[in-house]
């Protein structure tokens, strides 16, 4: 590619970052967001996919394919009460960590957020 075409995917890129951290911060759902915004739904989440996909190849993470997967869970009932030892407050959600929460299971819920946002 030439120069040109350089400079102009690498604007888009950061004018589309800039709109998607607005819109992620905003506390509204994106379809609001975007319609406030005058902003074509459709074009939000084509950049938004495609902006995550560009940070997964950059951190040689794995892609995610289209199509989704079961993953087991399995609950222990827990006959003491849970006390959040952490909470993390998102637009989109709240995430609590228990006291006595697993190495394991701290960096996957930090992944996962990282990963998201």
């Amino acid at each position: 590619m030439d120069n040109v075409t350089n400079t102009k995917i690498e604007f888009r890129i950061k004018q589309w970052t800039k709109i998607v951290q607005a819109c992620q911060s905003s506390g509204m759902t994106g379809v609001a967001w975007c319609a406030q915004h005058d902003i074509n739904i459709k074009s939000y989440y084509y950049w938004l996919r495609k902006l995550r996909s560009m940070v997964c190849q950059a951190e040689n993470l794995p892609a995610v394919s289209k199509e989704q997967s079961i993953v087991p869970l399995s609950i222990k009932p827990n006959t003491t009460l849970a006390i959040s030892a952490i909470t993390i407050r998102l637009p989109a959600a709240s995430i609590d960590i228990n006291n006595g929460a697993s190495r394991e299971t701290i960096e996957a819920v930090l992944y996962a957020v990282k990963t998201i946002c």
